[in-house]
């Protein structure tokens, strides 16, 4: 994707901005914040004096265990939205009172509201263990027709769960899943006897629902289909010495054990007037259980075979029910990319299942998407100067049959740079091009096709793509770059995935420009290391092995919760070496191999081994607050001839979603200025980023406006193996050679896009010119999604 990013700022940004920003909104906002508000006299007339007053603020007195926040949560008495959390910054408010069309209604007292805001704290209070707790209010008026609501909250002490004890837990074929039970239980702690444990926890009623889901979620699981929440009963029995102490006990009523019947499923196309059905009943090894079947009805029109949706079912009919597989069946037909699922059930018809009967029928009602879609895209850029680009790209989800994937895409962008940013004097127009043709299939291929019917390999896809580019550069041109590349992925769980890239070749021919080649000549004197650095523009062929896990438990557009980690591995530059050491046979490696064209030209290629670690974490703090971070950490190692890894495979930093402050791709090696950069990319990276984001308006444009307050710090060196000792990794100094940005930036949340902009400040001038200005340290970094 595309992205905005690097334009330069006015004013100078330091972390302590946000308090000045807010004596300045202030000051701005004054003159409409003090208008007098004409809603007021719109008052119905059976409005009471009180009512009709404004609410201008809401507090809670007493409350140490819950936060402010959460209650707030609770409560349906509510203030006027406020910029920032500035008191009495009600804009929304003062919009509404020029036009009913914008901003939001004044918020009144309401005393019946008020009221019951005591008892829903009150109910709040006890389902959290503070079964004593008292809830008052008093409202002031501060001011002539405003009002302030203060709950007054005497917790108490909080009830403590002392044991809980199970009861009614069927008995199991493995006692192993007995044991397995009780030691996933979210409350159990140390086991007192076969059913009881001790738990020492204070009273939640949401940790008992998860408690009971986990129940009902692992008796689903082995048999136990007809398992619902009524079938958990928790009876609580306080201490008759101290009644703050409480004895739980579950009481589970399983039912009987339910087995899969057979199996039907019907794929129908959005086509009116379809054709003949085509049928497909299967029975016995390896499918079904003796006795059961699968019916698969396909219309003719939907062009699909009867294997493909057989191989989806994880489950054999007559075995015993397992919600698990059931519900992985479900995921794995969606996987396809080629149907919709209107319903799947376990009674014909999508009505409640007869769980009198020993065997459920299943059933799954699919219909096809259409076939062939073009898309087309258009977007504007700023990386290193102002440029735009567009795509075009066309799908076929059902090539023959069998979900196979086609795609075939066409993009291209420009760039405009001056002078300034090449230090060549002139203006240039950078560009690209791409072609890529990609082939999927919804099953593993060779080698691996053994792992299809695994379990612990769901929705299992092999691609194969194909890519030809050219690319213009401030420093050289790349006139032709062929990738080609073998691909499988596959979920482990619903937070797990596995990516292996099990083969990527690519063939590139690069030249540098005549002024670079000048600059280096006139710049550096030893003529090894001006080798060296042309090594980087020289015809390449490189291969590459590469695993990647990747586990997720955040969504992936809101990012406010849970975590994100994803780490790589990769083996680069294998299949050359065979090449030159086996089937050219040369007794003296050279890094190199005859070119595949007709030039005449030797491929280099390098061996090396990388791999990288990516750790974020999103703590909510409140019910409008995250706290994110992220830490980083990369380190790529070249063993064999040739010193530096393909430069493709470097690692760089700076940018909208690196670290802010610094153009994309720009920072680093390590405090070297970039006009002194002779050598793009390093072998080792950190980084580390924190960002504070809270949500100071809501719906507003159909977005939540969001502000952040953000550091980001790290940099890249050069490794061990590089022949320049300016830039290079050195742990006793790498420390002093770390970059740091910070600043405040404004997130627009809608519930598909996040569109980001952040000023940017770089608090140290690594990689840039000594001495400059404050205004050249500054920043504007425009994307799409959070950084993180």
């Amino acid at each position: 994707m595309s992205y905005l990013s690097v334009l330069k700022m006015t004013i100078r940004l330091r972390l302590s901005i946000l308090p000045i920003i807010r004596v300045m909104i202030c000051m701005l906002l004054f003159p409409i914040l003090s208008m007098p508000s004409p809603v007021l006299a719109k008052e119905t007339s059976d409005s009471n004096d009180d009512e009709r007053k404004l609410l201008r603020t809401l507090r809670f007195e007493g409350n140490q265990t819950l936060s402010n926040g959460l209650l707030r949560t609770v409560t349906r008495t509510r203030t006027n939205r406020e910029i920032l959390g500035i008191p009495g910054a009600t804009l929304w408010q003062s919009l509404h009172s020029i036009s009913s069309s914008i901003g939001e209604p004044p918020q009144y007292l309401n005393r019946e509201t008020v009221g019951r805001d005591i008892e829903r704290l009150k109910a709040f209070y006890e389902s959290n263990g503070f079964f004593s707790a008292k809830v008052d209010t008093s409202i002031v008026e501060f001011s002539p027709g405003r009002a302030r609501v203060t709950f007054h909250i005497e917790e108490g002490e909080p009830s403590i769960i002392r044991t809980l004890a199970y009861s009614g837990l069927p008995d199991f074929d493995d006692d192993r899943l007995t044991d397995r039970f009780f030691s996933r239980s979210t409350l159990a702690r140390t086991q007192k006897n076969d059913t009881t444990f001790t738990v020492n926890r204070r009273y939640s009623v949401e940790s008992i629902s998860r408690e009971r889901n986990r129940i009902i979620n692992f008796l689903r699981r082995h048999g136990y289909a007809s398992v619902q929440r009524d079938s958990i009963r928790v009876f609580v029995k306080p201490d008759s010495e101290n009644p703050l102490n409480l004895d739980l006990l579950v009481h589970i009523r399983p039912g009987r054990i339910h087995y899969f019947g057979d199996v039907t499923m019907n794929l129908t196309t959005l086509q009116e007037d379809s054709g003949s059905v085509i049928s497909e009943s299967i029975s016995g090894e390896p499918w079904s259980k003796d006795g059961f079947e699968i019916v698969i009805n396909i219309d003719e029109a939907a062009r699909t075979n009867h294997k493909l949706l057989r191989q989806r079912i994880l489950f054999k009919p007559g075995e015993q029910f397992d919600n698990d597989l059931y519900l992985a069946t479900v995921n794995q037909l969606q996987s396809l990319q080629m149907l919709t699922i209107r319903q799947f059930s376990l009674s014909e018809g999508g009505g409640l299942p007869d769980y009198s009967q020993l065997y459920l029928p299943v059933f799954f009602e699919l219909q096809t998407i259409p076939r062939h879609q073009i898309r087309t895209d258009f977007f504007i850029m700023q990386r290193l100067g102002l440029g735009a680009g567009a795509g075009i790209r066309y799908s076929n989800n059902n090539v023959f049959k069998n979900a196979q994937r086609l795609e075939l895409g066409l993009n291209g962008s420009f760039e405009y740079i001056t002078g300034a940013q090449t230090r060549l004097g002139d203006r240039r127009v950078l560009g690209n091009i791409e072609g890529n043709i990609a082939y999927s299939l919804p099953f593993f291929a060779f080698p691996f096709q053994s792992l299809n019917a695994n379990p612990n390999f769901l929705n299992p896809r092999t691609q194969f793509q194909f890519s030809l580019a050219q690319v213009n550069q401030i420093n050289f041109n790349i006139n032709a770059n062929f990738r080609l590349n073998m691909g499988f992925e596959a979920n482990h769980s619903r937070t797990t995935k596995s990516f292996l890239d099990l083969i990527e070749l690519e063939w590139f021919d690069a030249t540098a420009t005549p002024e670079f080649i000048e600059n280096v000549e006139q710049n550096v004197t030893d003529p090894i290391l001006v080798q060296r650095i042309l090594e980087d523009f020289r015809p390449q062929f490189s291969s590459i092995f590469r695993y990647t896990f990747r586990y997720v438990d955040t969504h992936i557009i809101k990012r406010d919760r849970g975590h994100y980690l994803e780490t790589s591995f990769e083996l680069g530059g294998t299949i050359p070496w065979f090449i030159e050491s086996f089937i050219i046979g040369r007794d003296s490696l050279q890094s190199s191999i005859p070119s595949f064209t007709l030039s005449g030209q030797q491929l280099s290629y390098s061996q090396f081994i990388k791999t990288q670690v990516d750790f974020r974490r999103y703590h909510p703090v409140g019910n409008r607050t995250v706290f994110a971070w992220r830490g980083f950490a990369g380190f790529a190692y070249p063993f064999g001839q040739n010193p530096q890894i393909p430069l493709n495979r470097r690692f760089f930093a700076g940018g909208a979603n690196d670290i802010r402050g610094w153009n994309p791709l720009r920072l680093g090696p390590g405090d070297v200025p970039q006009n002194e950069v002779t050598i793009n990319g390093g072998d080792v990276k950190l980084a580390g980023f924190l960002e504070l984001r809270h949500t100071f308006t809501e719906n507003f444009l159909s977005s939540n406006w969001i502000v952040s307050l953000f550091t980001d710090f790290g940099n890249i060196w050069y490794g061990p193996r590089s022949e320049f000792s300016k830039g290079k990794f050195n742990i006793n100094e790498f420390y002093k050679q770390i970059a740091i940005g910070s600043g405040i930036g404004l997130r627009l949340d809608w519930d598909f896009l996040v569109f980001r902009i952040d000023l940017a400040y770089r608090m140290n001038e690594m990689g840039t010119e000594p001495g400059s200005n404050w205004w050249q340290r500054n920043f504007i970094h425009f994307g799409i999604g959070h950084s993180f």
